[in-house]
């Protein structure tokens, strides 16, 4: 493909909640501009952009895919990005290398739980953003509930630029604010229409129309204001002159309608992207952060290479493939760039090409432009990629927060053993949000995401794409232990005689529960020589290694105080593991006397709902044991916050997900350890995993 200029290069990112039909506007986007010769479908499969498996078993998109086009001298680039929540950060990268959002809406649902978390990170970004009405063709279509769905959820007055002709099964095509004409459809996907004048029935609500983006321009720009004011009137040239800009500093969310499976709506996309929207050296400044210290650069053509990877696949036949934004300089291909994301670690970049879906083609890249480089070996995404050398700032990435959902996992079959670890490095090189770790109780293999779909699917891909199977299963509670009430001078004695020197030592402790957090404190308060000075450490040390494996179901002690107050020795039998066989034994003889308590761990959880299933959640949270600590109203949703024991949700995602029809999101972080009930003690303690095993 013949390389463009800079300023003919247009980024755009389609986000939106799942479902809302963003892949299918990408679609019509890539058929009606030429860049495809059919109209991909997702529910038929044939969709040029959802091309993995696991997306075509699913039926929506799992993972960002980039495609291209060219309309009226533009090159276009498209993010056509995942909505459901357990993909969405994978959007959120794809939109720091985007210079603009369409944010995507479906017209009978209105502003979903996602189409609100997209629209603040993309002010977040600070970049210019429409909405796009779709599926009016749909039963329940209601553009005008739509459009106080934003006003009202999120807080912005918007500005529509076209007017629908019809609704539901009447819908026809729409009304041009700026060119005065109908678009009429055919409504078969060709994208076929007729131009036509504004349908009487109409002229009023355009004329209004017009009126209320005339008066939002003017009102964006103080000299159009002034003028305005004086006339009342603004030229066609100045509304699109002052249009334009007033979209590119955030001022104004214009609004616009279609049916993309129908094949309407696309192209005014494309003409409102190449006419409006920033070129990449009209974006915003950048954020690169140097110590902590965050500072902004202009965009320009000149100067040193620098681009960030804003998405990485993984595929078993081509192996790993980065997509990068260019924000500025020239990259030729075998050259060596740095990564400061990676302590400069160097990388060669190969040959660049273009994506379309999974189809490549080479290009020459210019500065702006959103290319592909294959086998990059230690960069991830959200890396920054410089040619300035050691030492320069990275850009600004995401701040992942904690996983929502955790597996324990296993190898499925003999041989797996050895390529599991290999092929969950692979997965987190595809996906940033997924953790892999140690379960601290059993020492198992973890793998943690963003909710059942998303480990779900991660299993999957590492199926096919590695061919590495595991068995999963949820991993147990981190129950804690802890002592009931003080105990006083209680022995710890260990004597063992098996000819020879033998071992000898004893212990008198106080030992008492400490504030929930504390850990475990030891004290010595031996005077006069009862135990030697150097066998002390010797008696915590013992203590510190019997805390791990409790006395009532083998979890780990917290938050006890142990005092040492006495004890015996013998001058030739008393050594370190005699004093530390002494201080296990007197924990556990103290916890013997004290009692133990179980504590379980209970999260502080923040549950978005639509506000119409806030009572059947709540219901919920209160038979999971759980106490609702307040609720906020957040647009038609609703915040709970509430408190909930760990056991109680360790299967929530998909459970909420069955609650709200898919639209409630959720976060939780450790809160406390509080008593478990006692009813639940014997069972707990009777499937505990762990082996009581005596001291000797």
């Amino acid at each position: 493909m013949a390389a463009l200029s800079s300023e003919n290069i247009r980024n755009i990112v389609l986000v939106g909640h799942g479902g809302c039909g963003k892949t299918s506007l990408a679609e019509a986007m890539l058929f009606l501009s030429g860049a495809t010769s059919r109209l991909g479908k997702v529910d038929q499969k044939t969709s040029v952009l959802d091309y993995e498996p696991e997306e075509h078993k699913r039926g929506g998109s799992i993972a960002t895919s980039l495609a291209w086009t060219t309309h009226d001298g533009h090159k276009i680039n498209i993010l056509d990005t995942p909505g459901d929540q357990n993909f969405i950060y994978d959007s959120y990268n794809a939109m720091l290398g985007a210079d603009a959002a369409i944010i995507v809406m479906s017209a009978p649902d209105g502003v979903e739980v996602q189409t609100e978390t997209v629209f603040r990170q993309a002010q977040v970004n600070g970049m210019p953003t429409a909405l796009f009405i779709n599926k009016m063709d749909r039963d329940r279509a209601d553009p005008d509930a739509c459009l106080d769905d934003i006003k009202e959820t999120l807080g912005v007055e918007p500005v529509p630029i076209q007017i629908p002709v019809g609704k539901e099964g009447g819908f026809r095509g729409v009304v041009s604010l700026f060119q005065r004409q109908a678009f009429l459809y055919e409504m078969d996907g060709s994208g076929t229409y007729t131009k036509s004048d504004v349908p009487a029935e109409l002229e009023d609500e355009v004329e209004g129309a017009w009126e209320k983006l005339v008066e939002t321009v003017a009102s964006s720009d103080d000299d159009l204001l002034e003028e305005y004011l004086e006339t009342f009137e603004l030229s066609d040239e100045q509304v699109r002159d002052g249009f334009r800009k007033a979209l590119r500093t955030g001022k104004i969310v214009p609004v616009l309608f279609g049916a993309a499976t129908a094949g309407v709506g696309a192209m005014s996309l494309l003409e409102l992207a190449n006419w409006s929207f920033p070129s990449p050296l009209q974006r915003a400044p950048l954020t690169r952060v140097m110590e902590g210290e965050e500072l902004e650069e202009t965009i320009d053509q000149g100067g040193d290479f620098l681009a960030q990877v804003i998405h990485t696949t993984m595929d078993e036949s081509s192996g790993k493939t980065s997509i990068f934004r260019i924000f500025r300089g020239e990259l030729p291909g075998d050259s060596t760039v740095y990564n400061p994301s990676r302590d400069d670690k160097t990388e060669r970049i190969g040959s660049l090409y273009t994506l379309r879906g999974r189809e490549r083609e080479g290009l020459s890249a210019v500065p702006g432009d959103i290319v592909a480089v294959s086998k990059l070996k230690h960069t991830r995404t959200g890396d920054t990629l410089t040619g300035e050398g050691s030492g320069a700032a990275p850009l600004r990435g995401l701040d992942y927060p904690p996983p929502m959902m955790t597996y324990t996992i296993r190898p499925a079959g003999k041989g797996d053993e050895t390529k599991i670890k290999t092929g969950l490095e692979r997965l987190l090189e595809e996906d940033p949000t997924l953790t892999i770790g140690f379960e601290s109780l059993t020492g198992q293999m973890v793998l943690s995401g963003m909710g059942q779909a998303h480990l779900d699917m991660a299993i999957d891909r590492m199926a096919r794409k590695f061919k590495v199977r595991v068995e999963t299963e949820l991993p147990p509670v981190p129950y804690r232990e802890t002592l009931r009430k003080s105990v006083h001078h209680v022995e710890g004695k260990h004597k063992k005689q098996t000819g020879g020197a033998g071992q000898f030592g004893v212990v008198y402790v106080d030992v008492e529960p400490l504030p929930r957090g504390e850990g475990f404190v030891f004290e010595s308060k031996i005077t006069g020589g009862a135990i030697p000075r150097q066998l002390i450490p010797s008696v915590e040390k013992g203590m510190r290694s019997r805390i791990n494996n409790g006395f009532l179901a083998g979890y780990p002690i917290v938050d006890v105080g142990v005092k040492l107050v006495d004890g015996k020795y013998h001058p030739v039998d008393s050594k370190d593991v005699a004093f530390q066989m002494a201080g296990s034994k007197g924990l556990k003889a103290a916890f013997a006397k004290g009692g133990t308590i179980l504590l379980e761990p209970v999260m502080d959880m923040e549950i978005v709902v639509p506000t119409e299933v806030m009572g059947d959640v709540m219901g919920d949270v209160s038979s999971r044991r759980g106490r609702v600590q307040g609720m906020e109203p957040k647009g038609k949703n609703t915040v709970i916050k509430a408190q909930v024991p760990h056991a109680e949700v360790l299967d929530y995602a998909p459970l909420l997900k069955g609650m709200s029809g898919g639209k409630g999101s959720f976060t939780m972080v450790l809160g406390s350890y509080e008593e478990v009930p006692r009813n639940l003690v014997e069972k707990i303690v009777a499937s505990s995993p762990f082996k009581k095993d005596d001291d000797d």
